[in-house]
């Protein structure tokens, strides 16, 4: 029998260790000192810690009551809800209007595994001086046999501005795809292919304007750098 594992690393990219951030990744074996520097260690280690949303929901919860804050169900702490207490921090914060933040309120679960997505932007709601900017984290699936395409790696930048991801299969399947378009001589479906992956770099980045501008002068720097390109 074979055993699957993912193991990740990274760092919040911040000015200082808070309450907040030790709630909201303390479970990630938080490293403030570690590489220093404006950066602080964070990891998912499989059998070791694998944070979930319900040791977040604690970690909140404790963090409320720190700040004397009205317990959202005093008579059955089991029953608080994430989007209850977020929503109580929230207001404590003046980030109760935020409409990213109700949005995630509103639609994510908060079950099993907490996403560093969604612990960003309740990080960047509720700033008590950490000043958090970003998140780098990279990551590797292995087994414990050597069985075919069991093993591969990911990473991930993440930010109020954009969130990026590339993973070592996309290369495979990206590489696959273009060679068949190009034996078959279908540059066509070999370009749309090339233009669905820079739109979907493209569709990391906050905000429409922006991503209309970047569009625009990505266009004008591939036809000046084509154009401006010798023959092989």
């Amino acid at each position: 029998m074979a055993n699957n594992y993912y193991d990740a690393t990274g760092v919040l990219m911040l000015e200082r260790v808070t309450p907040v951030i030790t709630a909201l990744f303390g479970g990630f074996n938080l490293d403030e000192s570690y590489p220093g520097n404006g950066q602080a260690y964070v990891a998912r280690i499989s059998e070791s810690n694998d944070p979930q949303w319900s040791d977040v929901l604690e970690n909140l919860t404790n963090l409320a009551a720190q700040l004397d804050l009205p317990s959202p169900d005093d008579e059955d702490s089991e029953a608080i809800t994430m989007a209850a207490i977020i929503e109580a921090l929230a207001k404590h914060f003046d980030a109760d209007q935020d409409p990213k933040l109700r949005n995630l309120v509103e639609h994510h679960q908060f079950e099993d595994s907490a996403d560093l997505e969604a612990l960003l932007l309740i990080a960047s709601c509720f700033n008590d001086g950490h000043n958090l900017a970003a998140i780098q984290f990279e990551g590797c699936w292995h087994c414990s046999k050597p069985r075919l395409f069991e093993f591969g790696g990911e990473g991930c930048f993440l930010s109020r501005e954009l969130n990026l991801f590339s993973a070592s299969s996309q290369a495979l399947h990206l590489g696959l795809e273009l060679r068949q378009a190009i034996l078959a001589g279908d540059l066509d479906k070999a370009a749309a292919r090339i233009a669905k992956e820079t739109l979907s770099l493209l569709a990391g980045i906050d905000g429409e304007p922006l991503r209309d501008r970047l569009r625009r002068r990505v266009v004008e720097h591939l036809l000046s750098t084509s154009s401006s390109m010798a023959p092989i």
